[in-house]
Order: structure tokens, then sequence, then C-alpha cells
């Protein structure tokens, strides 16, 4: 019997939730009509089908197809499958290579033709949908509704309209939150900065526009972009539209926001929903322009060798950039949740991360030989346990078999007390049930196998990355095999002001300890240290090979 696969998706702004079961009850019904056997179902909720990479189940599904797993695929359109016409390209590109056929209920059999035209079809789909929202959302605003979502200091207003709909986009002043956005600006007006405003707020307990903690960027916003409550031009009752729009990066499907020129806005008075009075608000302005004058407003734009690695030893929040040169706690700055007093500059962490690895690595030249051959006796110490605890469960369900055989016997040839002997019984069989679970739990527990060329894999990897260190030159190169081995890098005050300890957690640092059974430390020469730490468990997906 043809084995079967069927795939529904559901986009959160054209369908509802219980669509996904209408599909899987259509396709189900198709496969059984063509007398096929369904063997799995894979879905995506409330996902576009603009963008392959943010669809985790048909992510599933692909990889499903590429081992084999089912012949065909049955989706209840073509456009539930994709609406991109790269995307549906590539899958029907990989699930014919992996010999599986497309089936749906609309188009039928899937071919080249029905890619080309149908992809190109859903594409317009897409635009025109696009198109009739902005169109739609333009008209919200010049009838004085919101279109998109709430901003901080007001509530969403529904009411019932005589013909039964509900209405969308009006709002009204939420006075709670309306007296926090008065105080921010007066504040602002007053010399304090968002970030001395962000930690008042906090240490009050005052929730965030999202409920959670008030960050000085969330204040702060930006003035290019109009966002952030300094910059929020609903509090003078105006509703500004179109200011950017957003757009998908082919390679990684996330959205991506461009700034539209400004003579493409779209305003419309709202006075009901003034919140800020005029002179409050030009007198913040004014500051904001100071000091972006001032600063220029410049961004970090080149990725610095440890971006997303750094983190605080005190909270474990990330670190970020400073005054372009400096890492610092980003909750302490940010919110003034964090109390650490540790900072280093970007260049001196650099430096000590990639020399006191070139010091451990050098002196180590038989360090991954080793750790192999501790892997694989752990490994084989491993198995030869799971085969013991087999053994003796089997040997011991055996044993309640036998015992359970001979009451039941004893029952039905009518000697003793039957009452007495049906309790043993259940406890038995409730035995029995437990001791089979285990078996069924420590068969289904796949015991590691060590690639036969780990260490050769890994010497490599390693050598490389001494031969890189050693390079002025090739230090970004080296980052990249770094970041396969370091999980994160955390900052924590030293025993010295100014001197912070630099701990690296990841998988090198598992294998210097897991060989040695101590921690490795490795000096820079300035009396600070870099120490090797153990991170998360040794299993093959720490190393990356």
């Amino acid at each position: 019997m043809t084995r079967t696969a069927i795939y529904a998706r559901y986009s959160s702004d054209l369908q509802s939730e219980a669509s996904i079961e209408d599909q899987i009850r259509l396709c189900k019904e198709q496969a059984a009509r063509e007398g096929m056997r369904v063997v799995d179902e894979y879905t995506d909720f409330a996902i576009s089908g603009g963008s392959l990479a943010n669809r985790p189940g048909m992510l599933r599904l692909l990889d499903a197809a590429k081992r084999g797993n089912f012949d065909v695929l049955i989706a209840e359109a073509l456009d539930r499958i994709s609406r991109d016409q790269e995307d549906i390209a590539a899958i029907y590109k990989r699930l014919s290579h992996a010999d599986v056929r497309i089936i749906t209920l609309s188009e039928g059999e899937i071919n080249e033709l029905h890619i080309g035209l149908k992809g190109t079809m859903n594409a317009l789909f897409l635009k025109d949908l696009a198109i009739k929202t902005r169109r739609g959302q333009r008209g919200r605003v010049e009838a004085g509704k919101i279109p998109g979502g709430n901003s901080y200091g007001y509530a969403i207003v529904r009411r019932l309209l005589d013909d039964g709909t509900v209405t969308t986009g009006e709002r009204e002043i939420d006075e709670t939150q309306a007296q926090i956005v008065r105080r921010i600006f007066k504040q602002y007006a007053n010399g304090m900065a968002p970030r001395q405003i962000a930690m008042r707020l906090n240490s009050e307990g005052v929730a965030g526009p999202r409920g959670g903690m008030w960050n000085a960027s969330t204040i702060n916003g930006s003035r290019q972009r109009r966002n952030g409550i300094l910059n929020n031009e609903l509090y003078l009752g105006r509703i500004t539209y179109n200011r950017q729009r957003f757009v998908k990066d082919p390679d990684t499907g996330k959205r991506v926001s461009r700034l539209n020129p400004e003579h493409e806005w779209i305003t419309s008075e709202v006075p009901h929903l003034r919140i800020i009075d005029d002179g409050t608000w030009e007198q913040v302005q004014i500051i904001k322009g100071r000091y972006t004058s001032q600063a220029g407003n410049k961004r970090q734009t080149q990725k610095r060798l440890l971006t997303g690695l750094v983190k605080c030893g005190r909270c474990s929040g990330s670190m970020t950039i400073i005054n372009r040169a400096r890492y610092s706690c980003s909750a302490k700055r940010e919110r003034g949740t964090c109390e650490s007093c540790a900072g280093i500059g970007a260049a001196e962490l650099e430096s000590r991360v990639l020399n006191g690895l070139k010091d451990i690595l050098l002196g180590q030249e038989n360090l991954i030989a080793a750790f192999v051959a501790e892997f694989k006796a752990e490994v084989t110490r491993l198995r030869k346990n799971k085969t013991t605890q087999e053994r003796q469960s089997q040997k011991e369900l055996n044993t309640l078999n036998t015992a359970i055989a001979r009451c039941i016997k004893y029952i039905t040839g009518g000697d003793g007390d039957p009452g007495l002997v049906r309790d043993q019984l259940r406890d038995l069989e409730g035995r029995k049930k437990d001791l089979e679970r285990a078996l069924a739990s420590t068969r289904e527990q796949a015991v590691i196998e060590p690639h036969p060329n780990m260490a050769e894999l890994y010497r490599r990897k390693i050598s490389e990355l001494q031969s890189l260190l050693n390079d002025e030159k090739a230090r970004s190169k080296a980052m990249e095999i770094i970041r396969s081995m370091v999980e994160s890098i955390e900052v924590h005050s030293g025993k010295e002001r100014g001197k912070p300890d630099v701990i690296l957690v990841g998988a090198l640092a598992e294998i210097l300890t897991f060989t040695q059974q101590k921690n490795k430390t490795a000096s820079n020469g300035d009396g600070c240290r870099v120490l090797m730490v153990a991170g998360v468990g040794f299993e093959p997906t720490t190393f990356r090979l």
C-alpha cells in the first residue's frame, strides 16, 4: 500500500485554526479513496506561506521525504504548500528527487506546469493582497482610526454595529498609562536621561508597554523612524501612517523595515487622543535633536568578532558595545536591573580570548586523541550498563510471567481462596506493566556512537584554528571556528578592579575538563585570567562537527 503524508497550513490573516483539521480530514478522505495509507501529518499553524525558512512543519516534511518515509504528499491546494515562487519550485525539486509525488485536492497530481503557472498566480495573489491591505489601512486612517497595533497610553474600544460586526481601530485614552507617558515627557524635558527614567520605572514596578521591564530604547526610540515613547506623534493627537514598509529577506524569511520618503506619509488629526501638549512636545524634540546632532546618531555597523557571545557573569544577560569600544551589561544600562560593575574593552576581550586559546591549544598536542579515548571508554561503559539492565529486567519479567501463569492456574483449578490469589495477581500484573515500560524506554535510548574519524576531524579543526590564531589578518576566520566550540563568554568582576575574569563556556572547555579533570588557566601577561570551564554535556551535538 502506498505510504502517504499530509500537509496542512493556515495563515492567521486569512483562516482560523479549525482550518487545519478541515484540511487534514479532506486529505485523509482522498487518501482512502486512492487506497493509500497515511503514515504522518505535518502542519504549520498561523504561518504565512510567503517564506519557507520560518515553517518548521514543512522543513520536517522535507527531511522525512529525504529519508524515504513516504511516497506521496497530499495537500488541499498548492498554495497550502507555498505561495512563494522560489520556495514552491525548491520544494517540488526536493520531493521529486526523493521520488515523492505531490497530489492536491484542487489541482490533482502536480507537475512542472502547475509549479510555473500556479506559483506565479500565488505570488501575484500575495502582491495584490498587500496592495488591498494598504488601501484598507489608508482608508481607516482617513476616517481617524488606528490601522495597526495599540500604543502605550491607549485602550482598544470594541463596539457592536447594527450589522452584527465589531468595530476595529478605535482607541480611547487609558488614564493610568497616560500619566506614565506625561511623566516620561516631563522628566526628559527636565534633563533626566532615558536610562534613568527606565531605571526608576522598573524600581517602582511599573509594567512596560508589553507587560515586562522598561528599556531606555523603549523610551528614546529612533528619531528617524519616529518610534519609541518620545517620538510617538499619536500623543499629540495625530495619526501618522506609511512611515515605513516591510519586506521579507529572501535568505532568512524575516521581515525587514525600510523607511518611506516623508512625502508619502499620511497623517490624520485625532484631537480626542491627545495626551501631550505642544509646548512639552517641542521642548522634548529640541533636546533630542541636540543630542542627535552632537553624537551623530551613528550605529555600530561593523560586526565584532565576539558579537552575540558575550554575557554578563552576574545576570547572564547580553553585554553590548557602548561608546563603540567597550562591552557593558545591557540590563544595567537599559533597565537598571543589574548591579554588575564588570566591563571590558572590545579589543582587550578579543585579544584575551584569542591569545588564551592559542596558549592552551598549542600546548595540548594529544588533547583530542585523549578526549576521544575517554569518550569511547564512556560509551562502552554506558552500553554495558544498558545491556546489564535489560538482561536483569527481562529476567524479572520472565519470572513474573511464570508467577502470573501459576496464579491463573490456581484460580481456575478451584484450589485455595481465589480472593487472596486475585489480589496477588493484580500486584503481579502492575509490576509487569512497570517492567515492560522500563524495558521499552531502555531500548529507545540510543547509545551514542562516536564517529570513527572524530579525532582526526576535530584535530583538523584545532590545527586550522591554531594557524589562524597566529595570523592577525585571519582572526575573523578564527572566530567562525571558535563560535562552533564556544557557547558563551562570561565577564565576571575580578579580584582587582578593572581586571575582570573572562570565562569561556562550550565544547572546547568540556574537552579540556573531561580529559584533564581540572580547569585550565592561560595568562595574557597583565595579571588577568582567561578561564576555561565546562558547559553543557559532551554529546556530539555540542561539538558541531
